[in-house]
């Protein structure tokens, strides 16, 4: 934003809607393709250089990142691309069957199998994890400018790059080392969104279906948001009644229910066709996609005349698309986790900070997830109200209806944050440029520059930074959060280079550890793991936590069970210190004092580390 964008006649009236052949306001070069790469590519260097001594230690921050990777390991080194079981978990189970697509891994398994005659395995695994999410975040970078252009303000499409990198919840998702499926999710939802605001046809609503059908097949976590845009775009019809809100309904549905068997076939062969999984696409979801698309086409075909029989029709497609959801799997009707064992979910599932509801952060965090969603909002009702054609404030109003329904998800699912502030850019971005360009016209310096800063302040995280700081001040409460969330308590994991080395050097073993500790091992080492924080391996995450916290005289039995040979686990991780915080008299509280069993027996590591590794006697 400079002073030669601003208009002859600056004023309040500046940002209302640009003709879409009109030329851009940074020149003919600097198109909104061409920004969003260089304002990416800047925040990429940034990235990389922030995270230096994280990518050449290979740190990861998320155990998913670590089992993703073993998965592509293993994909390399020749397990079937159809065979998604992660034999080196739960081995006296036969292994766990993991709910994670293969479209995530492909990228990385390509540009790994293209590099490592060059660079050699390890060299080639670093330079993918650390490139392919910035290169993803470039492909969205992008989308957004593409996708968003179709509003009434054109230059939403050339700030829409800032805004995005402004907007921490999806920068972390896309930052070097991050490979698991989250940055894939926003994209998929930013192609949807692209497509649901431009000129109604089959095509738009093809390629959006199609986009619907790989979020599902990455992970069925984005059904909310396939079901919204489903939404949006039978409501455009049911309203209208157009020919080309019509023939759009029906290549979202078409490409919905089609995409799903295809990419389900692609990535899990004949026997992703038929199982029956709740946490993932399968038969159940597949069903329900063929039945809602039969019912949609049949009512587009009858086009009602009377819009409330459209409604009514429509709900009634949605309704039996959920009938046929439980009619295949009944266990479907009471969610993904709902068949986790209670000391599972007690222990684990509600510590996973990702999958609980933003209440249950801090307030500091609160604040930072709802007010970008907010500012979105309201910019996005101002420029509805600002439409000056049909068009436009239909498109404001798919914007205002997907970020609410994003904001709400996010509200109660905090790994949904991502999305909702992708959908609140637009709004941001209009009211920026509304305030940007009315400062220009202030003539007084002192409120000019307060103007002008009060414009950067729509941006996602300036935002959450303004009202956080205010807040701050205001209330002890906030302050003394805010203070706790600077200072922080980093949890030691105790996996130096040393210990980690030492620990593969053991002949190969099933490992017993803390349930966050066993994905990050998976990837280090040779050895196999009782449990992963992964939820498909219920029994011996169960398993797993009655050795460690429940009655120490069933121990014995339940690592025998489990064949697990050493125990092992970081005495100052914040998993285990909550385990031996349960009962002072468990079996984490004895190993952590020193008291082992006397069917345990220390295994000396040598490096020095505060890695503790206990090894299983042989049955007597």
């Amino acid at each position: 934003m400079t002073d030669a964008a601003t208009p002859a006649s600056p004023g309040l009236d500046t940002s209302t809607a640009v003709p879409a052949d009109a030329p851009g306001p940074f020149g003919a070069w600097l198109t909104p393709f061409r920004i969003a790469l260089i304002v990416w590519t800047v925040l990429a260097a940034i990235l990389i250089a922030v995270r230096w001594h994280a990518i050449m230690t290979v740190e990861l921050s998320d155990t998913d990142d670590a089992m993703r990777m073993a998965q592509v390991r293993d994909l390399l080194a020749g397990q079937g691309w159809w065979d998604l079981m992660q034999y080196r978990v739960n081995p006296a189970g036969g292994g766990v069957l993991m709910h994670w697509s293969r479209i995530v891994d492909a990228p990385l398994a390509l540009g790994i199998l293209l590099l490592r005659p060059i660079f050699g395995q390890p060299l080639a695994e670093q330079v993918v994890m650390t490139l392919w999410p910035l290169m993803l975040g470039a492909a969205l970078s992008v989308a957004c400018a593409l996708g968003y252009r179709s509003l009434s303000d054109r230059r939403i499409a050339y700030v829409a790059p800032l805004y995005l990198v402004s907007a921490a919840f999806i920068v972390i998702q896309l930052r070097p080392l991050r490979v698991d499926h989250h940055g894939w999710q926003i994209f998929l939802a930013m192609l949807m969104m692209g497509q649901a605001l431009r000129p109604a046809s089959g095509r738009a609503g093809l390629i959006a279906g199609l986009s619907a059908a790989a979020l599902l097949a990455i992970s069925i976590e984005g059904l909310p948001v396939v079901a919204l845009f489903a939404a949006l775009a039978a409501l455009r019809w049911a309203l209208g009644a157009s020919v080309a809100d019509r023939v759009r309904l029906n290549g979202y549905m078409g490409g919905l229910a089609g995409g799903a068997l295809f990419f389900q076939f692609l990535t899990r062969g004949p026997a992703g066709l038929v199982g029956r999984w709740c946490d993932s696409l399968s038969a159940p979801y597949i069903a329900a996609f063929a039945a809602a698309a039969t019912a949609v086409f049949l009512v587009t075909r009858i086009d009602p005349a009377r819009r409330w029989v459209r409604f009514a029709a429509l709900g009634a497609a949605g309704a039996l698309a959920g009938a046929m959801l439980v009619g295949v799997e009944p266990l479907c009707a009471a969610g993904p986790f709902a068949t986790l064992d209670p000391i599972v979910v007690k222990y684990w599932y509600i510590g996973v900070r990702e999958g609980q509801p933003v209440w249950s952060s801090s307030v500091t965090t609160e604040i930072f997830v709802i007010v970008p969603s907010l500012v979105g909002l309201a910019g996005s009702c101002l420029a509805w109200r600002d439409g000056k054609t049909d068009e436009d404030r239909r498109n404001w109003a798919t914007v205002i209806i997907a970020l609410l329904g994003a904001f709400a998800l996010s509200l109660l699912v905090l790994r949904s944050v991502g999305t909702a502030h992708l959908f609140a850019l637009p709004g941001c971005a209009w009211l920026g440029l509304r305030i940007w360009f009315r400062s220009r016209s202030i003539a007084s310096l002192l409120p000019r520059v307060l103007m002008s800063a009060a414009a950067a302040l729509t941006m996602p995280m300036l935002a959450g930074m303004a009202v956080a700081a205010g807040a701050g001040l205001v209330s002890p409460e906030v302050k003394a959060d805010q203070q706790k969330e600077v200072k922080g308590t980093p949890e030691r994991t105790c996996l130096d280079p040393a210990t980690i080395a030492a620990l593969d050097r053991l002949p190969r073993a099933t490992l017993l550890t803390p349930i966050d500790l066993g994905a990050p091992l998976v990837f280090w080492t040779r050895h196999s793991m009782v449990a992963t924080p992964h939820h498909r391996n219920k029994e011996a995450m169960a398993d797993t936590l009655r050795i460690f916290i429940g009655d120490p005289a069933k121990a014995e039995a339940l690592v025998r069970k489990q064949q697990a040979t050493l125990i092992v686990f970081c005495p100052t991780a914040n998993d285990f210190t909550s385990y031996r915080r349960v009962n002072k008299k468990n079996l984490a509280a004895q190993l952590y004092a020193g008291k082992a069993p006397d069917w345990l027996e220390p295994v000396p590591l040598g490096t020095g580390s505060a890695l503790a590794v206990w090894r299983v006697k042989p049955a007597t």
